[in-house]
């Protein structure tokens, strides 16, 4: 009788353990990794299409006759450059005979892109588990088998009850 009374207290245990269980934690792993991607950009343009203005400012130099027509029969090229935050901007001009004969754009870009990825993970549920059990004994002349239920708690906690040949069994058991 009071074996009974023992069986069905631990059986209304696990049941109250098993019913009213903790909330489920959630554990997030956040990784955050960034791609550079580069990217060439290039655009000409003839110099009949690009907007000019007329200085008539007089710098007071003094030249030779030949020197001036020699820089005036030339193509000269001004090239200016921008570099900004591991970005180039590149413009290009070519003057002949106080011509823009023409005008290029080269830009060279690193785009960055910051990727984040969130891994969410449970955390292990609780659980019941049916198993079975022979012993052996030591001059192998007696067998023993029993049958125990086993309640996996959320926080590693293990506990079992049994019935065999020799008894009821009651345990609890701890992962470390």
């Amino acid at each position: 009788m009071i074996k009974n009374g023992i069986i069905v207290g631990l059986a209304i245990l696990a049941i109250f353990l098993f019913l009213f269980k903790s909330p489920t934690k959630v554990i997030t792993n956040t990784k955050v990794d960034t791609i550079i991607t580069h990217q060439t950009f290039t655009k000409y343009t003839k110099g009949d299409k690009i907007p000019f203005k007329v200085l008539d400012t007089v710098y007071q130099k003094v030249h030779d006759t030949t020197q001036i027509i020699q820089e005036f029969n030339e193509f000269i090229v001004y090239r200016d450059s921008i570099n900004q935050d591991s970005n180039l901007y590149v413009i290009q001009d070519t003057v002949h005979q106080n011509k823009i004969i023409g005008r290029s754009f080269d830009a060279k870009i690193q785009k960055k892109t910051i990727v984040i990825t969130n891994t969410i993970q449970p955390k292990s549920k609780a659980g019941l588990y049916l198993g079975f059990r022979s012993d052996i004994s030591r001059d192998y002349t007696k067998v023993e088998h029993n049958i125990s239920l086993h309640l996996k708690t959320r926080h590693k906690g293990l506990f079992s009850v049994g019935y065999g040949m020799s008894g009821y069994s009651v345990g609890y058991s701890f992962k470390f």
